[in-house]
């Protein structure tokens, strides 16, 4: 019986926490530790495109893999400029965010993106540089581990998940750090946006449970955004009503999230990004995507998803230039056996033109 379990249980984990995702079979990751070096002295090229990285591993300038598949306790934070072109990264260490957020003069929109299960060092910068080359923001990307090669899937879960209350002080502590620089530079930025992804909004969910984030000012960011949140649904508005320096609030959600479906067979419970339930925060705009998505879950990113539904990208586009987005999203398709009785098509469901 527990070999039967067990068997089950890895079966799920394959199945939902897969570097493919849906139908469309994407692997996303190109950046791995053959094209990643760290280099003190890299100077810039004007063909150059900069992401910030805020790490939480362990991080030993020694060596090639120079931060590592585990939480550092102290809670120390790492800086990295992280310079690419193509399929190539070079990592600049730096002392604090200040000195991080000095290498600009000016900011694009600003996304602050957290991700979620089944990240590495490298896989993460990946996602984090796709999004950059997908929506054209500038982008600090808080790195926490996720992912342990060495570990066993179901071992792995839970030690990301027993680590996402303490991982969560340092986001506070860098958020803090955010609002300081933020309000001495107010010049610098236009939209700024927190972005959770996955297990990401488990960070944001301690932090607001535990009050970590009483010192944030009511105006730090013009959104936030919970994407494809995989944290258990029940009792949500008891922590996100705590959610109070943003001027908007996105939740999205997706029925069929194959991802969020077998997470809410692993942790008994539906997820807040699959099924939430009443009661519900009137502060939230709770985004339905489920009757135009299929059983997708990075669909935020998903080249194929987003050409085909360009309105997709629109959404997250808009939140990030301070727009209000499209909130209501309907199948308007016509199947082809409907078709077939509808005049102006014929009994194949073809059009005529008529």
């Amino acid at each position: 019986m527990k070999s039967s379990l067990t068997i089950l249980f890895l079966l799920i984990y394959v199945a939902v926490f897969s570097q493919k995702d849906s139908k469309f079979g994407v692997p996303y990751y190109y950046c791995n530790w053959t094209n990643v070096c760290l280099n003190k002295q890299y100077v810039p090229t004007e063909k150059d495109t900069c992401l910030f990285v805020i790490s939480t591993r362990n991080y030993d300038a020694t060596k090639k893999e120079f931060v590592d598949y585990d939480y550092d306790s102290t809670g120390t934070l790492k800086y990295f400029a992280l310079y690419y072109q193509g399929n190539n990264w070079v990592a600049v260490p730096h002392t604090s965010l200040n000195e991080l957020l000095n290498l600009k003069s000016t900011f694009k929109n600003l996304v602050i993106f957290t991700e979620g299960l089944g990240k590495t060092f490298t896989s993460g910068v990946d996602r984090a540089t796709m999004m950059m080359r997908t929506y054209d923001v500038d982008e600090l990307f808080f790195d926490w581990p996720t992912d342990r090669p060495y570990m066993r899937p179901g071992k792995n879960i839970k030690v990301t998940c027993s680590i996402a209350p303490e991982v969560a002080k340092p986001y506070a502590s860098f958020l803090e750090e955010f609002q300081n620089y933020k309000n001495n530079h107010s010049g610098k930025f236009k939209a700024v946006t927190l972005f959770f992804h996955s297990m990401g909004n488990l960070l944001l969910m301690y932090d607001l449970k535990n009050d970590l984030f009483k010192n944030i000012s009511p105006t730090l960011v013009n959104s936030v955004v919970l994407n494809a949140a995989c944290v258990n649904q029940t009792h949500h508005k008891e922590w996100l009503d705590k959610l109070s320096f943003s001027k908007h609030i996105y939740l999205t959600i997706n029925h069929k999230d194959r991802n969020l479906r077998g997470a809410s067979i692993i942790f008994a419970d539906h997820q807040l990004g699959e099924k939430p339930k009443p009661e519900f925060c009137t502060t939230v705009n709770y985004v339905d995507f489920s009757e135009v998505l299929h059983k997708e879950h990075n669909y935020y990113l998903m080249p194929e998803v987003l050409k085909s539904k360009p309105f997709l990208k629109k959404f997250y586009a808009d939140i990030f230039e301070d727009k209000i987005p499209q909130l209501k999203f309907i199948n308007t398709e016509i199947s082809e056996e409907v078709k077939k009785y509808l005049p102006g098509y014929d009994s194949n469901g073809i059009s005529t033109g008529m």
